[in-house]
This record gives structure tokens, C-alpha cells and sequence, in this order.
């Protein structure tokens, strides 16, 4: 059985400006200080990420414990708004329009 080849994905958009981006900003570092921090400065990306995480699945068990996740009832239809005349019309009435004038035919 012949295996299948591992499919290559594409990075996320953005991704290469934020390498260059931190490499700029690591190019920056004296030598003697730069391996230890790029070291911590990714310790410190990982941490950020991972409490993203945790604070996105928590988010996510709250709403499915609230109920969130099944159809809310949909909202009465609002109520067609009065003017203050004294006819009582409704704001909604049907308002005639003029025809358009026709252009006199040239002979």
C-alpha cells in the first residue's frame, strides 16, 4: 500500500510580517543577550497563547451551559408609530406619486 503524501498548508495571512517583525525588533539585541531573549520572549508568546485558549474554551462552556447555543424567540413585530396630527394617520400611509412627465415627441 503505497502511503499518501503529507498535504502542505499555507500560513495564516499575516504571518510572515509578524516573523519579520520579530526578527527585526531581535536584530535590535546585543549579541551577547539576544539567544536568551528570543528564548523568553517565545516562553512568553506561548504563555499568552495558551491563556487565549483556556479563556476562549471557558467563554465557549458558558454559553453552552446557559443555553445560548439553541434559537432564542424571535421579537414581536414593533407596532406601527402614530403621528402626533390629529387624524390619527399611522407614519406608514401609502404616499401617491405624480407620474413621471413624457418627453414631447419630436416630429
Amino acid at each position: 500500500m503505497a502511503m499518501k503524501a503529507t498535504a502542505t498548508t499555507r500560513a495564516p495571512r499575516g504571518t510572515k510580517i509578524l516573523t519579520q517583525a520579530f526578527f527585526a525588533a531581535a536584530a535590535g539585541i546585543p549579541d551577547m543577550q539576544r539567544a536568551a531573549v528570543i528564548k523568553s520572549a517565545l516562553a512568553a508568546i506561548r504563555d499568552e497563547l495558551k491563556n487565549a485558549r483556556a479563556k476562549a474554551k471557558i467563554a465557549k462552556a458558558r454559553t453552552v451551559k446557559s443555553g445560548a447555543g439553541a434559537k432564542a424567540p424571535k421579537a414581536a413585530p414593533a407596532k406601527a408609530r402614530k403621528t402626533g396630527s390629529a387624524g390619527g394617520k399611522s407614519a406608514t400611509r401609502k404616499i401617491a406619486r405624480k407620474p413621471a412627465p413624457v418627453a414631447p415627441a419630436e416630429a
